[in-house]
């Protein structure tokens, strides 16, 4: 009796016919990436170098103008203090997420009574669509005194606040709403990673006299090591992209408080209709945030 050989393989493992299979089903979301990710990111580079508007000028074509959107960015005020906001409202945004969903995920662990609808509390805000939550807390930081916060603050008899019409405060109002509506899905994630940590470390702990503060130190944190640096970079990523809530609630007021740069990116292109600006200003964010997240990267020993 004749045996059938051995099927050829190739280099990567797969067998012959699979790599072509394995092509096929990866067609649609490649073409899908080429049509919406690669060409307008192509396309945004070589805006970047013109003076594109978003709406020619009968009789104007566009020309070249080589460095001179990326020189504009770092000499215009309001550019520079885009940056400078967007970076001040993630160092705000980031820790606070970070610290308060281990510890909403760490309560939410615990074999309590009613430990699920305390679950579902922290996690609800997240269905709600940020347009919803920021309409939402425009009321709550209204600065009419039937405001929610100043309603408050009157029946300790303190005076009202302007809230988001105060340069000072508009954009910690801001960050305080995006924490409480992105805190359910961290809180989730870390969760996740906690249900990993062996309850058998836990108990040699107390056999060793550890209390609750050192097992938190000494077990969880490095039990969640992974899983925070998880957390950091998507929050920070997030973060940094902040546009919707600035949008609804403040339009980058008061006084160019709250310009972010994703909100300063979609006016000079939308509004303005200055399409070889805006895309100089969405290059010089994306090199930035590449290079956060390498940095990141780098210290947190994932390149390990």
């Amino acid at each position: 009796m004749k045996t059938k050989g051995k099927r050829k393989t190739a280099p990567n493992g797969l067998i012959r016919g699979q790599t072509r299979a394995a092509f096929f089903f990866c067609l649609p979301t490649f073409v899908l990436a080429v049509v919406f990710i690669i060409i307008p990111f192509a396309m945004s580079v070589a805006y970047s170098f013109t003076d594109k508007q978003l709406i020619p000028k009968v009789g104007i074509q566009t020309t070249f103008t080589g460095l001179a959107n990326y020189i504009k960015i770092f000499t215009t005020g309001t550019t520079l203090l885009a940056f400078k906001n967007t970076f001040l409202y993630a160092l705000i945004v980031v820790p606070f997420t970070l610290v308060l969903g281990t510890l909403l995920a760490v309560f939410v662990n615990k074999r309590l009574k009613g430990v699920k609808i305390f679950r579902l509390i922290y996690f609800s805000p997240q269905v709600v669509t940020m347009t919803v939550v920021a309409v939402v807390w425009s009321f709550v930081f209204s600065s009419n005194t039937n405001g929610l916060l100043n309603s408050i603050l009157n029946l300790f008899h303190i005076e009202p606040q302007r809230w988001l019409q105060d340069p000072h405060l508009a954009l910690p109002c801001i960050a305080i709403m995006y924490i409480w509506q992105n805190l359910g899905m961290q809180m989730l994630i870390l969760l996740g990673g906690l249900q990993y940590i062996s309850q058998d470390l836990y108990e040699a702990g107390e056999l060793d006299g550890c209390s609750a503060w050192d097992k938190f130190i000494y077990i969880t944190v490095p039990g969640l090591r992974h899983t925070l640096i998880y957390v950091l970079v998507s929050v920070v990523i997030n973060s940094l992209k902040v546009f919707t809530q600035v949008y609804v609630l403040t339009n980058g007021g008061p006084s160019n408080a709250t310009v972010t740069v994703v909100f300063q990116l979609y006016k000079a292109g939308f509004v303005n209709g200055q399409i070889g600006y805006s895309s100089a200003i969405a290059i010089t964010f994306f090199v930035l945030v590449m290079l956060i997240s390498l940095l990141q990267n780098k210290l947190t020993g994932e390149d390990d």
